[in-house]
């Protein structure tokens, strides 16, 4: 999990960066002052289990002087987040708690912002075994902030929570409800690059409700609308998963594969599927025998 966090605090960091380069002129002194206590802060990561007390108060002096001395700047974002995630790491979690409230009302017209401090939110009260202040955080990242990164994984998220514990009803419960949410967005968004993303996190809530049919329908409407290398690569394997795997319908397999090879102008791509189809055709007359 550590590792996770900052690495989603590098991410959060390379963005910021790349927004002053193309915008903000007075970003250079937040930049430097925010680059020192990433600096100090990777110190902490590579030993966290003895972190000196001199080391953590340095790096959030120097994290709050970011946002205190340049409170209009990217830098001064990046660095609200990363004192959160600062004090979440070191389990620090009432000055974590605290850190996000001030981030939710600073930045309230900012999605991807919000969406991630609820988030986090909920990851404290999960660490601390209240799941039910947990769930009200995510459904907030999930009622709220649909559109962005972490709410569209929100409903597996819940899904899987329940899975993990073994409450098996309650993660049907959910993933039937996730499987209404991405069918709406894709359903709103079609043709779209939301559209996509809705249509492959609908496949995998199907998946997870071992409805491999539906599941196989959702990856052929995928491919049929929105046709692209892109698309090729990422859900033929579905069809093998599903088609081959699960329904052992080589068959509807080869189907596809036909339609693909049809639509695709890509020299290996062609070869792969002759490749898959006679595959196939040869596994259907050894089944046969």
């Amino acid at each position: 999990m550590k590792k996770t966090l900052f690495i989603l605090i590098a991410i959060l960091v390379a963005v910021y960066l790349i927004l002053s380069a193309l915008g903000s002129g007075g970003e250079y002194p937040a930049e430097k002052l925010l680059y020192h206590a990433m600096k100090a802060n990777q110190k902490i990561i590579a030993n966290p289990d003895v972190v000196p007390p001199a080391l953590f108060a340095s790096v959030e002096k120097k994290l709050q002087a970011v946002f205190e001395k340049y409170p209009k700047t990217n830098a001064a974002k990046a660095a609200h987040m990363v004192l959160a995630e600062f004090y979440l790491v070191n389990k620090k979690y009432d000055k974590s708690l605290q850190a996000l409230d001030t981030i939710i009302g600073l930045y309230k017209k900012e999605p991807a912002i919000l969406s991630k401090a609820y988030f986090l939110k909920g990851n404290i009260y999960e660490r601390q075994n209240q799941w039910n202040k947990a769930l009200k955080e995510y459904e907030t990242v999930r009622d709220k902030y649909r559109e962005t990164t972490l709410g569209f994984q929100i409903p597996i998220y819940i899904g899987n929570y329940y899975s993990s514990k073994g409450r098996d009803a309650e993660a049907a419960k959910v993933y039937n409800e996730a499987v209404t949410f991405y069918g709406e967005i894709e359903k709103q968004n079609r043709g779209k690059g939301l559209g996509y993303l809705a249509s492959g996190f609908l496949a995998d809530s199907y998946m997870r409700l071992k409805k491999y049919e539906e599941a196989g329908k959702v990856v052929e409407d995928t491919i049929e609308n929105y046709p692209s290398k892109m698309t090729y690569l990422q859900y033929l394997p579905r069809v093998e998963l599903i088609y081959v795997k699960k329904l052992q319908r080589p068959d509807k397999a080869i189907e596809i594969y036909t339609k693909v090879k049809e639509k695709t102008t890509d020299k290996k791509l062609k070869e792969f599927l002759d490749k898959k189809i006679e595959a196939l055709k040869g596994k259907g007359n050894m089944d046969s025998r």
